[in-house]
């Protein structure tokens, strides 16, 4: 713990821009009305570490869990259907390296592609909170000794938040930035029943609970559209809960296939399909009228990392074009995230109510 404490007594930019802005994306959204989000229909993750650090910030992703709840057999499931051996990794070929190097070789590879001088290491691949605390605590020390770390992202799942494990989150994010994605995916049981991810929607939304009741910590929710069964009331709803259990962050995919999952199965027997570009468009943009816009996006679409075992859709082997794809559909049909959001149609309301009471007394 000591050397924790030093590492960060070594980083004096890094955490006093953190603490300047320990309030997130709420309070950095309220300084600015005109919601200038780099000139974007939604609020970008980018804004938010600005808002944050004062200065670009890029995640490193490394692999240092082994397996999840799923794999283990501990839900009586067997893995998510769409998931592969690798639980998600970015960097799966790396998986062999020391937690270290695998910061060391990331890092400089964004550095170098970015100019990138600020870095959150993200744990990202299966339930990094599945293990002994003693081995998340030794991670987060390590990470936090490395050049040019500002802050921890982690990756873990509703259904492993144990209270040992919130009270180390409280521990860490009193004193560094820490942010936790919450792999959620539905709030819907049927279609949780459909990823096989054994845990139901009540779990999603008290795990929110939990992580929201500690001070500092950052809450990202991981969203998958496209489930057989979703409606656009679906997709409204779900917008509705996260903004008022002010999740700090969203992170949406689209449903794809992937060789070697349980979808693989259901994809070629015909029983699922996925969505086209233009349609996922449409439901994404629906879903961000609707969502509160302090909230920050973290990713508009899903990237299959190996190109070599996508099998639909297609358009899931580029990151840019359905990016813009759907920055245009928004701009084109003069869409932004937050149009529709109990927040902006109250401030609509409060308007019309006075300008109606100042016209009223004129008369």
């Amino acid at each position: 713990m000591q050397m924790l404490e030093n590492s960060l007594a070594n980083k004096p930019q890094a955490t006093d821009a953190w603490i300047n802005h320990h309030d997130s994306s709420s309070a950095a959204f309220s300084k600015n009305k005109k919601h200038d989000w780099q000139g974007k229909p939604y609020h970008p993750i980018s804004w938010h570490y600005r808002e944050c650090f004062g200065a670009k910030v890029f995640k490193v992703s490394v692999s240092v869990a082994e397996t999840c709840p799923n794999r283990e057999g501990l839900n009586g499931s067997k893995i998510c259907s769409f998931c592969d051996e690798w639980g998600s990794a970015a960097y799966h070929l790396e998986r062999d390296k020391s937690l270290s190097e695998q910061i060391k070789i990331n890092r400089e590879a964004i550095r170098k592609r970015y100019r990138a001088e600020r870095f959150l290491v993200y744990f990202q691949a299966y339930t990094n909170t599945l293990g002994k605390v003693q081995k998340l605590q030794d991670w987060f020390d390590a990470a936090l000794m490395e050049k040019e770390v500002v802050g921890i992202v982690l990756g873990t799942r509703p259904d492993c938040l144990p209270s040992r494990v919130l009270k180390l989150f409280q521990e860490y994010s009193e004193r560094t930035y820490l942010s936790v994605e919450l792999g959620i995916q539905t709030l819907d049981d049927k279609q949780l029943d459909f990823l096989s991810r054994g845990h139901d929607s009540q779990c999603s939304l008290d795990a929110i609970d939990k992580l929201k009741e500690i001070p500092g910590l950052n809450v990202c929710a991981h969203l998958i559209f496209g489930i057989p069964g979703e409606t656009d009331e679906q997709l409204i709803e779900t917008a509705r809960v996260l903004s008022a259990k002010k999740i700090d962050g969203v992170k949406l995919h689209n449903l794809h296939v992937l060789q070697g999952t349980p979808l693989e199965q259901i994809f070629s027997k015909g029983d699922f399909a996925p969505l086209s570009l233009e349609e996922y468009t449409r439901k994404v943009a629906l879903f961000l009228e609707y969502l509160d816009p302090s909230v920050a996006v973290h990713r508009l679409a899903a990237v299959a990392s190996r190109w070599n075992e996508l099998l639909a859709p297609e358009w899931n082997r580029e990151k840019m074009r359905p990016m813009q794809f759907i920055e245009d559909y928004m701009r084109n049909n003069q869409m932004f995230q937050g149009r529709l959001s109990e927040k902006n149609l109250s401030n609509i309301c409060h308007r019309q109510k006075r300008s109606f009471n100042q016209e009223s007394v004129s008369e």
